[in-house]
């Protein structure tokens, strides 16, 4: 969902007049941690398609190692705007997990009024390693995947509280950054202006 998330916001910051290249100035630290927990989580879920048994031994600690390491870049980064929102969604999410074997719990009939009935099959059979279907051990439900995306939107997923609220996050900031460092650069455009000879 971040993906998407980031897609949309730029685009909306484009429209409201904002400007891309002010995305590379955010003083953002610990990118390669980041970086480095997303590509762990990516690579565990396709060596898992493929049925690599040691995998699905190792993804929980991956998966651990990997919110664990987001939580960390979040809070070192906690003084950017809106950074605490989106640590929240992560926080959000890995808790669930926690409680749940460091699986994220789907609702299957959330899967089924997002158009994904295919998936349930899947998640079954333990192929893919980054959820579980809802059961009565499921804990914490609410927090799980329980809210159907579907049309007219082209992404069909189950989303959680957490995604929600982390993908809020990530708009609020990018919609800030990309217009107040523009705001700020017309402000000196015309300060320089008015003090040239």
């Amino acid at each position: 969902m971040l993906v998407d998330t980031v897609v949309v916001s730029a685009l909306v910051g484009k429209l409201r007049g904002g400007s891309l290249s002010n995305l590379g100035e955010v003083p953002l630290k610990k990118v390669e941690i980041i970086v480095a927990a997303f590509a762990a989580e990516v690579l565990i879920v396709a060596l898992g398609l493929r049925g690599i048994e040691f995998v699905s031994v190792m993804a929980p600690y991956v998966f651990f190692c990997a919110y664990a390491s987001l939580l960390y870049a979040v809070w070192v980064n906690r003084g950017i705007r809106w950074m605490p929102l989106i640590g929240l969604g992560i926080l959000l999410n890995f808790a669930v997990i926690l409680a749940n074997s460091m699986r994220m719990p789907v609702s299957a009939d959330a899967l089924a009024a997002a158009g994904m009935s295919q998936q349930v099959a899947a998640i079954e059979a333990g192929k893919v390693l980054t959820y579980r279907l809802m059961d009565s051990t499921t804990r914490l439900r609410l927090l799980g995947d329980v809210i159907p995306v579907g049309s007219p939107y082209p992404i069909h997923r189950a989303v959680s509280i957490g995604d929600l609220v982390m993908a809020l996050g990530v708009f609020l900031l990018i919609q800030r950054e990309m217009l107040i460092k523009r705001t700020r650069a017309s402000l000196g455009r015309k300060f320089d202006t008015l003090t040239r000879p």
